[in-house]
């Protein structure tokens, strides 16, 4: 199969990387940094240089694929912020519904959008559930979303695997909320996360790929974690002093629409048949922190 990756970032290299393994697929690679052409060209039969919302280079990039992963993410800032992800996602799909009756072959569309675009939604969330879209960023990704289903044809599948909180190599947990330690927190922390880990987010496309899947999909681990869970046990994990939760309302995480009573359903997933490898968060040994040892009984 020929396929792009749109977007050769933190998921997009490692789909790269675990195709070009298998060594099964003609494969194309963008990104949108010159400095990365020659990071990127042992994981790939062609790398280009792209901005996804130009549709002049973005045709160029489609035209002699069957299949398109669209791994986007804002460059810059690691703070959410919604012109950033006008500019990235909004943009792009744009071009990319502008592109495609000219593009007869592209048979197969995938793409990482985020259960931010939930938002407010309560309960048990699935992919039927209608989305609420809270902060201007998800209602960006949830335009884009519609942008892309709308480009589906009977020649073309479109799927969108509506992604939890990105962890893995290099983007441990626990260090990100270490910087928390002692301080005191607005909310009793009680919102919950879900998580998903990298290498389980590139089994997923490479399956939605090769397997031509068609709609949404959530893509999460097993077990959502509270806020207030996670950060204690990362200041655990450091032997660091506890974060002091004040008030009854829980607190969402920095960036987020508020989650409480807000559990993303992965049951889709498993009817698919897909094992994640990472189901659950791996729960970090205590450890003998200095001064805490036991004193013997007097």
């Amino acid at each position: 199969m020929r396929i792009a990756i749109v977007g050769c970032g933190y998921v997009g290299s490692a789909l790269a990387s675990h195709w070009h393994q298998q060594a099964r697929h003609w494969l194309r690679v963008t990104t949108t940094r010159s400095e990365r052409l020659a990071e990127l060209a042992p994981l790939a039969d062609d790398v280009r240089l792209l901005d996804a919302a130009d549709p002049d280079q973005l045709r160029q990039v489609l035209e002699t694929t069957e299949a398109a992963v669209f791994c986007l993410a804002p460059g810059g800032s690691r703070q959410v912020n919604a012109d950033g992800y006008e500019a990235t996602y909004l943009r792009s799909m744009e071009a990319v519904a502008a592109v495609m009756p000219q593009l007869p072959g592209l048979q197969q569309l995938v793409y990482t959008s985020s259960c931010s675009v939930y938002g407010e939604a309560t309960g048990l969330v699935e992919e039927t559930t209608p989305p609420q879209p809270f902060e201007p960023h998800a209602r960006i990704l949830r335009h884009a979303e519609e942008l892309l289903l709308g480009c589906r044809a009977p020649h073309r599948r479109v799927a969108i695997l509506r992604l939890g909180a990105i962890y893995g190599p290099g983007r441990e947990l626990e260090p990100r909320f270490r910087s928390l330690a002692g301080s005191r927190r607005q909310g009793d922390g009680s919102s919950l996360i879900s998580w998903i880990h990298r290498d389980d987010v590139v089994t997923a496309l490479a399956w939605a790929v090769e397997q031509g899947f068609d709609g949404l999909l959530n893509l999460v681990d097993d077990e959502p974690i509270s806020v207030r869970e996670l950060v204690d046990r990362s200041c655990r994990a450091a032997c660091l002093e506890p974060v002091i939760w004040e008030g009854d309302a829980a607190s969402p995480a920095e960036g987020a629409a508020p989650a409480t009573g807000r559990r993303i359903s992965n049951r889709r997933l498993h009817q698919l048949g897909l094992e994640l490898q990472h189901p659950k968060l791996a729960i970090l040994a205590a450890p003998r922190c200095p001064g805490s040892e036991s004193q013997p009984p007097s």
